[in-house]
Order: C-alpha cells, then sequence, then structure tokens
C-alpha cells in the first residue's frame, strides 16, 4: 500500500488517505480481512501527525471500510460494504465537482453534456 500526499491539493490530507485505501480496495491491492500498518507506522511513514493519520482510520471504520480488533490492529472489512464506501466516495467527489460547476454559473445542460462526454471517454479506456 502505496499513499502519496498532495500537500498542495484543496483536499484535506485525512481525506487523502481515506480515499486512497478505498481506491486500493477497489483495485483489489487491499484484500478483506488484510492489516493495515498501525497508526504509528503509518503517521510516521507519511510524516504526519498521528492525530491526522486515526481521523482517516476512524473515519473509515466508521463507514464500515475497516475494523479494529483490541491488541492487533486494523483490518480491511469483508465483503460489499467497502463497495458501498468506494460508491459512496464517488458520490462525495461528483457532489463536490457539480457544487463546484454550479457557484461558477454552469448551466444543468452543459454539466450533463461534460458529464456523459467524460464517462464515454471512461468506457472507452476500460
Amino acid at each position: 500500500m502505496n499513499i502519496f500526499l498532495d500537500y498542495h491539493s484543496r483536499v484535506p490530507v485525512y481525506e487523502q488517505i481515506k480515499e486512497q485505501i478505498i481506491r486500493d480496495i477497489g483495485r483489489g491491492i487491499l484484500k478483506p480481512n488484510e492489516q493495515l500498518p498501525s497508526l504509528r507506522q503509518l503517521s510516521s511513514q507519511l510524516g504526519l501527525n498521528i492525530n491526522t493519520v486515526k481521523r482517516a482510520l476512524s473515519e473509515l471504520e466508521a463507514q464500515g471500510v475497516t475494523y479494529s480488533v483490541a491488541g492487533k490492529g486494523i483490518f480491511i472489512s469483508p465483503g460489499d460494504v467497502t463497495d458501498n464506501a468506494y460508491l459512496q466516495q464517488v458520490i462525495d467527489n461528483v457532489k463536490d465537482a457539480i457544487g463546484g460547476a454550479c457557484r461558477l454559473g454552469v448551466a444543468k445542460e452543459k454539466i450533463e453534456e461534460i458529464t456523459n462526454q467524460i464517462y464515454e471517454g471512461a468506457e472507452t479506456n476500460d
């Protein structure tokens, strides 16, 4: 598992951690019941305050993406719970993008046109 942080992004660091863990689950890099590095290891590896990493992992646990075993660590949840979290992350990203476009005055029809173009382009790249 490799987490890369963009310190110039508007996305908070803890959200970037969450997104990348969910992405790695969606891609099959992280498997159900696989143990994640400890909070201490992750914070050291990323050069972050342990509370930042703890927030990301706590939110993933609240979403059902991970689970904790006392004295053992944090693990990837089994089943389609992770699929739902992955989908929720996608929905959140789309909401942010559409909200930004609306604030800039982009018409609904133009947003739909752009969305369709992006989707069609993504389908042909699979």
